[in-house]
């Protein structure tokens, strides 16, 4: 028989459809049988299917391409790595936690999908570290630049951000046996003896064909110094992956990965480049939209102004563009000249002082209108 929580149960009706969450099949999906002699329902220790349906890799392919477009667009400031890592066997995180069956497995809360999750990683990482370069005293990490900077200390935070491992491409879930030899031992009841009766507990392990592994660092002036601790923490993310796994069971050889490449440059790189193109493709347009916006609201703004305001305004506006400085001398002047328009003529004296265009070292043609225009200046 079948129990669920009852606002549990509720949910599931009102869907009336499938549910690929993981959670569902391994924590809530739990078959009960009754026990004769306590009187109670139990949950069975063998384990039911649990199918990875249509609608969970949907999820995860989902999953997959939203992390891709933020690590794009976090490379556009900061630094990323990314790794591709691939599993030689089984992989178990979670074993240990708190379960009815007494073993676990650690499912995302929201996709629904097996996953590592970036503690677990950055500290395997840092343990490995220690090990390797700090001969196993954690005391010494402070002694490593490198390590304080990657993983930080305890006044001093790590620059390098380690994300969740989730195990997408080629999952499926597999069952396991463990099998407990002298349980009454361990309960501390009897000693260790082959009398007996060995107990099996059955639990869920992960198949995947590979994972991606992302690696981000920001905070630094000095692109060089982002780019080598991104590598270093790389090639210890390597080291530690495939020499010690990740997750439960490990020294029996589950978590192990039997290659983890870096694959920034092949695969993730050109992704930058191309939203960094896109990026400024619409840096343009936008500036693009914006000036003709302006445009726009200054033409509408010059047609409410008198034709001498307006040619004041033109005169202000006008730039140190070679089309602006002939017009300048050419169809303005002739406006000023024409209108009589002293305001406007100030304006113009102005700007020829700014580029260079009033005073001794003129041309004879531009002396000439100097002095016309001086005249105007000068008339009561």
């Amino acid at each position: 028989m079948l129990f669920h929580p009852k606002d549990t149960l509720e949910v599931v009706q009102k869907a009336n459809k499938s549910i690929g969450h993981l959670a569902y099949h391994l924590h809530y999906f739990i078959e009960h049988r009754w026990n004769d002699r306590k009187k109670v329902w139990e949950p069975s220790k063998q384990l039911k299917s649990a199918p990875i349906l249509p609608e969970l890799k949907e999820i995860g392919e989902q999953l997959r391409a939203q992390r891709e477009q933020a690590m794009v667009e976090w490379a556009q400031t900061g630094g990323v790595k990314k790794l591709k890592a691939r599993l030689s066997g089984r992989i178990v995180h979670g074993l240990g936690a708190g379960h009815v069956r007494e073993t676990s497995l650690t499912i995302h809360p929201v996709y629904g999908l097996p996953y590592i999750p970036a503690s677990s990683l950055k500290g395997l990482v840092r343990h490995w570290f220690i090990e390797a370069y700090c001969e196993g005293d954690e005391k010494r990490l402070s002694e490593h630049e490198d390590g304080c900077a990657i993983f930080g200390i305890q006044d001093h935070k790590g620059q390098v951000q380690f994300y969740d491992i989730f195990l997408i491409d080629g999952l499926r879930l597999e069952k396991d046996v463990l099998a407990v030899h002298m349980k009454e031992y361990y309960e501390g009841k009897n000693a260790a003896t082959d009398n007996q009766k060995p107990v099996p507990v059955s639990f869920w392990t992960v198949m995947a064909a590979e994972a991606d592994i992302y690696l981000t660092a920001h905070g630094f002036r000095d692109d060089e110094k982002t780019a080598r601790l991104l590598e270093a923490a790389s090639l210890y993310t390597k080291q530690a992956l495939m020499e010690w796994g990740i997750g439960s069971k490990t020294s029996s050889g589950y978590g192990r990965f039997s290659e983890v490449d870096d694959v920034t440059e092949t695969e993730f790189l050109p992704m930058v480049q191309k939203e960094r193109a896109r990026l400024e493709r619409r840096k343009i347009e936008q500036d693009m939209l914006e000036r003709k916006r302006r445009e726009e609201e200054e033409r509408a703004r010059l047609a409410l102004l008198s034709p001498e305001e307006r040619l004041v305004a033109e005169i202000e506006r006008l730039t140190d563009s070679e089309t602006d400085r002939q017009r300048s001398k050419d169809s303005l002047y002739q406006q000023v000249i024409e209108q009589q328009n002293k305001q406007a003529a100030v304006a113009l004296q102005a700007y020829w002082k700014r580029i260079g265009e009033w005073g001794k070292a003129v041309s004879k043609k531009q002396k000439q209108k100097m002095d016309k225009l001086q005249q105007l200046l000068e008339e009561k």
